[in-house]
């Protein structure tokens, strides 16, 4: 059965590099509320952008080609379900890079790098804001 994988707006605008530092975030958007997005969470937050932004510039694609392209990865790996991303794109330069992904190929060691990366990395900050899970 396919999965279908929506890709966040604010990782990706994190991977473009839109969104550097919080008060890039813009007045009145979502992320404000998320505590991943606030203070010293968001700076150690970046640092995962910054691992797969050196892997998409060693590659000469984008980070966000990377994202899409190890999700595409990940399906193909042995008893993984069919993965579709859908990524968001809010310009036509976006459009245009997301479809571009398609032809992003990741080795067995670009795997085994990205692996050790997500590995190490712990997220900081909360997912949701507080009080979220009881809606």
């Amino acid at each position: 059965m396919p999965h279908v994988s929506h890709q966040k707006h604010s990782l990706t605008a994190q991977q473009t590099g839109e969104i550097k530092k919080p008060e890039d975030i813009p007045e009145g958007d979502f992320r404000h509320f998320f505590p991943r997005f606030q203070g010293a969470a968001f700076y150690e937050n970046l640092k995962l952008v910054s691992e797969v932004e050196k892997i998409a510039k060693r590659k000469g694609v984008t980070a966000g080609q990377i994202g899409l392209a190890w999700i595409q990865a990940i399906s193909a790996r042995e008893g993984m379900p069919v993965i579709i991303p859908i990524p968001g794109a809010s310009t036509d330069k976006r459009v245009t890079e997301n479809s571009a992904a398609k032809d992003v190929k990741l080795s067995a060691e670009d795997m085994d790098e990205i692996d050790g990366i997500l590995k190490a990395f712990v997220p900081s900050g909360g997912r949701y804001p507080k009080g979220h899970g009881r809606i």
